[in-house]
């Protein structure tokens, strides 16, 4: 496991983009109860005996070509939800019109992906690992809306994929997305995506 994805302490492919350069105290306040909420921050889900390497074609193709998809958040924006690292949302033309119209569900070929960074003076640094998500066809796992999960580290190493079905590595992803199920999953804060914004609940 490469040091990137062995320093996040909690990890959840959670889409939440918001406008606005770099948070202020109130956001960052927001983003800390939103990781207290997360459901993996009581354990590290790239622990050690996680493969190495896993084979994804989508994720390792949407590695490549992510950077000409449609960007959907001019600035970073810190996520907690993504180990407290700074992001930037990408989705594919499948993607578009539901994403930038707001019509659900996502069609089944629609990827996002969400390039992130480490905080660096409050700024994004280091690059972080790349957080896909993939509508797959209906029936691929219809309790979670049929997407699929994969995290794919700066080298273009998948690390982690898989749906949200119990004993899947990606489970807390979904666990997570279920929070957003009226948006078909798809958390979108203030962005140019017209989806309705849904905030993480707070821990009881």
């Amino acid at each position: 496991m490469t040091p990137s994805i062995t320093r996040a302490v909690a990890l959840s492919s959670v889409l939440t983009v918001a406008s606005g350069g770099v948070a202020p105290a109130a956001d960052m306040e927001r983003s800390l109860v939103a990781q207290a909420a997360n459901p993996c921050a009581a354990k590290n889900p790239c622990a050690a005996k996680n493969p190495a390497a896993v084979k994804d074609p989508v994720a390792e193709r949407a590695s490549k070509e992510y950077k000409t998809w449609r960007k959907v958040n001019t600035e970073p924006v810190l996520s907690a939800t993504h180990g407290n690292r700074y992001v930037f949302t990408y989705i594919n033309k499948t993607a578009e019109p539901s994403g930038l119209n707001g019509k659900f569900p996502f069609p089944a070929g629609s990827v996002l992906a969400k390039e992130s960074f480490e905080g660096q003076a409050a700024k994004p640094g280091e690059r972080g690992p790349l957080f896909i998500m993939e509508k797959r066809s209906t029936g691929y796992d219809r309790a979670n809306g049929d997407w699929h999960y994969a995290i794919v580290d700066p080298d273009g190493t998948v690390t982690m994929a898989g749906s949200g079905m119990q004993k899947s590595p990606t489970q807390f992803c979904a666990a997570c997305h279920q929070q957003a199920k009226a948006n078909d999953y798809v958390f979108g804060n203030g962005t140019t995506m017209k989806v309705k914004p849904t905030a993480m609940q707070s821990p009881k």
